[in-house]
């Protein structure tokens, strides 16, 4: 076996996992990662693949957000059928919103999927991580330093 210095690392990083976690996570009977209740905001072409892709992981879909009716209902009903036809993987009753901030204050969200229109990433996104979400968000994640420095100090906060 070929041992180079990425294959040391890689398998140096995966020894040592273990031990990084806190003990509470380890005994947890449900553990914080293994079904993480996710939120979409922005429902337009680009949503759509990602709505795919996060519904066929291990995640559960609660509420979708757009500001277009059609869109938002378009994507409520895709989430509630996905669950009827698969009631094991979740629950159908997505709920649908018109205002992000609506979407982000429920606390029963672990992570935000935005797929808005670009200058809306880093609002949205500074929103969601102040009230504690994860974030998901393609490029272009801010449109100037003033942003990016806005949305690293909340990442750290």
């Amino acid at each position: 076996m070929n041992t180079n210095r990425r294959n040391f690392l890689k398998g140096a990083a995966f020894a040592s996992a273990p031990f990084i976690l806190p003990s509470h996570i380890w005994g947890a009977e449900v553990k914080p990662n293994d079904r993480p209740t996710v939120g979409f905001i922005g429902m337009g072409k680009q949503s759509r693949g990602l709505l795919s892709t996060f519904l066929s992981r291990d995640t559960q879909v609660l509420a979708v957000c757009d500001v277009d009716a059609t869109r938002r209902n378009d994507a409520k009903g895709k989430v509630d059928e996905y669950y009827a036809k698969n009631p094991t993987k979740g629950a159908a009753g997505c709920t649908a919103y018109v205002d992000f901030r609506e979407l982000i204050a429920r606390k029963d969200i672990d992570l935000v999927c935005i797929a808005t229109p670009d200058h809306w990433h880093a609002i949205i996104t500074l929103a969601a991580l102040r009230a504690g979400k994860d974030v998901y968000c393609e490029k272009p994640l801010t449109h100037n330093i003033y942003e990016a420095i806005e949305v690293m100090k909340a990442v750290d906060a």
